[in-house]
């Protein structure tokens, strides 16, 4: 049976925080009411991992033992707890379980170097990080961390229910995730949601997809997720709420995601919806093997993390004919808590080049437009961050609540959202943001590096890769490996630059003394048949090639 609180879709003008918002006037207090709707759905699948299956009522006698984990190790009410382990059930468990005990849980980037994890570990002082065995030895010196438990059948369950009561008294504006994206400069910052800020994102797709609780029926058909997608990324966290709600079931993959690994999955789990970043979608599109197996269950495809191309979505509904009705996008960022537009369908045919409508709660503002109506996306909603922690005084939310996205667009009279481009200077590759001016700060530290830039240049498989254009001190010529070498010791692999432009003129300036990228990067593109980057001989020689 489905739990007494309320969930509905009825929107009306409320107060987040001080400031006006659109809100839905029926709403949980906490997330954790997601998990107590799942006992609707104890008996059928949640999660498939390898060989694991959890079923919804396992899943909560896990978050039960892992709470009972935490308050044993001195968690309480308010602290910090992050997750550095790669997606597994237990992820799941301990991510409720640190809600239930009344902390904040951080989900680490898996792929963070020791250097980036240590940042993230200064920025919000966990009082202890939950880690898997390949990831123990980058968490920092004197950061007290333990090794993510598995469930214990043998352990007693006495005093250890979960605050199923307590959920409708809740404070929807307590702090419950802090995810870390790459922002536009430097380290990359923790975006704080609420419980409020969760609640409103998952509402916003149960309504979208009509699957309130009153509106599915008990003996509902299940559909399968794939989740591709790392649980530190909110697209990821929406992927294992919304089963919640729904009696769904969800994939793991069993390690980093490979088109040749994903495609046999699809077929014996009868997968029926595929949720990823495009450069994921184009790796399977683009598989020797994806004819050689029975793909017909999948049935929606939505794509989001990047721009996504009206002729990407048409060969999707080539490629998989039961998605014709079902292949969509969205836009959503971290800072706006998960979802700002999606469409599927006949939406998104209709609006070509949209990246669907607005989610209900979500208003936009347009600032400083252009001639055809473009200007900075501002959002607001209940499922917005209340600010990046522990940097006081930043102004990416403004006093009423407009989070400054950093993307240009427009809406249209119907509520589609348009997005044109990027104000701000992050590359997104293959659905992962990289702030350019973190990877140009690591390379001005190389000894032969006097200026730096650092682009995206257009992939066919990614979207975007990393390139740095870099000015050389006249004595010194570095070689390709010695420069990959050193970033890869400071950042996550996939900031790392694929491709280099060295050179000893002066990179081009502006009046203000602002390199002018867009200038690099038209340059390149113009001479990139003249091997402005490695040649198979050039990169077997270990030199870089000077322009």
């Amino acid at each position: 049976m489905a739990s007494s609180v309320r969930w509905g879709e009825t929107v009306l003008r409320g107060i987040v925080r001080g400031h006006p918002s659109l809100v839905y006037k029926d709403r949980p207090r906490s997330i954790i009411a997601a998990l107590t709707e799942s006992r609707r759905w104890a008996d059928r699948p949640f999660i498939r991992h390898g060989s694991k299956v959890v079923s919804f009522a396992e899943h909560e006698r896990m978050v039960r033992q892992f709470a009972h984990f935490l308050r044993a190790t001195g968690v309480t009410s308010g602290d910090r707890v992050g997750i550095f382990a790669a997606n597994s059930p237990e992820w799941v468990a301990m991510f409720f379980a640190i809600l239930e005990v009344g902390g904040i849980v951080v989900p680490c980037n898996g792929w963070w170097s020791a250097e980036e994890m240590a940042n993230g570990c200064r920025t919000v002082s966990p009082v202890l990080v939950i880690t898997d065995e390949k990831r123990a030895d980058r968490v920092p010196a004197g950061v007290r961390h333990l090794q993510l438990p598995h469930a214990n059948d043998d352990l007693p369950l006495e005093h250890l229910t979960l605050r199923s009561q307590a959920v409708e008294q809740a404070d929807e504006n307590a702090p419950a995730v802090i995810l870390f994206t790459a922002g536009t400069t430097d380290f990359p910052k923790g975006a704080l949601l609420s419980h409020r800020a969760l609640v409103a994102n998952l509402q916003n797709l149960l309504v979208v997809s009509r699957k309130l609780p009153h509106q599915i029926p008990d003996d509902n058909p299940p559909s399968v997720a794939l989740v591709g997608l790392p649980l530190f990324h909110i697209g990821a966290i929406q992927l294992i709420l919304f089963p919640l709600m729904t009696g769904s079931e969800i994939v793991f993959l069993d390690g980093r995601f490979d088109a040749g690994t994903v495609l046999p999955l699809i077929e014996s789990h009868a997968v029926t919806m595929f949720s990823g970043v495009p450069t994921m979608m184009e790796r399977l599109l683009a598989h020797e093997n994806i004819a050689h197996h029975d793909l017909t269950s999948l049935r929606t495809v939505v794509l989001g993390g990047s721009p996504v191309d009206d002729a990407l979505l048409a060969r999707i509904r080539g490629a998989f004919p039961a998605t014709s009705r079902g292949v969509g996008q969205t836009y959503g960022l971290t800072e706006a808590g998960g979802v700002v537009s999606t469409g599927v369908g006949s939406d998104i045919a209709q609006h070509p080049g949209s990246s669907g409508r607005l989610a209900p709660v979500v208003e936009i503002k347009v600032e400083h437009p252009d001639a055809s109506g473009n200007g900075e996306l501002l959002v607001r909603s209940p499922s917005g961050m209340d600010g990046y922690w522990g940097l006081a005084g930043d102004d990416t939310v403004d006093h009423e609540g407009w989070i400054r996205t950093g993307d240009l667009g427009h809406v249209d009279s119907e509520r589609f959202l348009y997005v044109s481009g990027r104000a701000k200077d992050v590359i997104i590759r293959g659905g992962e943001n990289v702030a350019a001016a973190r990877v140009e700060s690591v390379l001005r530290e190389h000894h032969a590096v006097s200026e730096v830039a650092v682009i995206g240049l257009p992939d066919s498989d990614l979207g975007e890769i990393v390139a740095a254009v870099i000015q050389c001190t006249p004595s010194d010529q570095p070689m390709v490996a010695e420069l990959e070498q050193f970033a890869a010791h400071r950042l996550a692999h996939f900031s790392v630059p694929s491709r280099w432009w060295i050179r000893h003129e002066p990179l081009p300036v502006n009046d203000s003394g602002k390199i002018l990228k867009r200038q690099l990067l038209a340059e390149w593109l113009v001479e990139e048949a003249d091997e402005v980057t490695l040649s198979p001989a050039v990169a077997e020689s270990g030199h870089v090639p000077k322009r």
